[in-house]
């Protein structure tokens, strides 16, 4: 089973380095553009959508107190819990981020996956919070996004991260 672990794992450390949202007016972004499997969500009229090289997409506060990173990705075989595992603790020791001490079960759109809460201190010696997100889609297809957020985010701050969240679909390969 092939995944772009690198990619991933750089997309996570290049996330790690951003810094909310205050705007009240939002703007829907589905990624990819056309096709399935794809996320959709909502965010802030002052964030930022960035492609990346690796078929990644960048959402960040106008602040760049928080981001989220996106990726879909398509195996060869089906997905094992081992397999997530592996790819969570790859990602957060590219980002420089402490080791998973757990794995929370989670679900986007029904399709059910596991958080991976993990921490990490940038140049300027601020502590970044980072969650790993893998999502399976089915068998062979996942969804994998990263929450990196200040750890002295204020609380309505937090609120904009979790209303993102809360606004994420994950549309099906068809």
């Amino acid at each position: 089973m092939k995944i772009k672990l690198g990619s991933f794992s750089i997309l996570v450390a290049l996330c790690a380095v951003l810094f909310a949202a205050q705007a009240a007016v939002a703007k829907d972004v589905r990624y990819p553009a056309t096709g399935n499997p794809a996320f959709s969500l909502r965010i802030p009229d002052d964030w930022t959508t960035e492609e990346g090289d690796d078929d990644s997409l960048l959402l960040a506060s106008g602040d760049h107190s928080m981001a989220f990173a996106l990726m879909l990705e398509k195996g060869d075989k089906p997905w094992d819990d081992d397999a997530l595992d592996e790819i969570a603790t790859v990602a957060l020791r590219v980002a420089k981020a402490a080791p998973p001490k757990r794995r929370e079960a989670t679900s986007i759109s029904g399709f059910p996956g596991f958080s991976y809460p993990s921490a990490t201190t940038n140049d300027a010696g601020e502590v970044i919070k980072l969650t790993v997100y893998i999502i399976r889609i089915d068998k062979t297809h996942l969804a994998l996004f990263n929450r990196i957020e200040a750890a002295d985010n204020s609380p309505a701050q937090r609120k904009v991260a979790e209303a993102v969240l809360r606004s994420m679909k994950i549309s099906p390969p068809r």
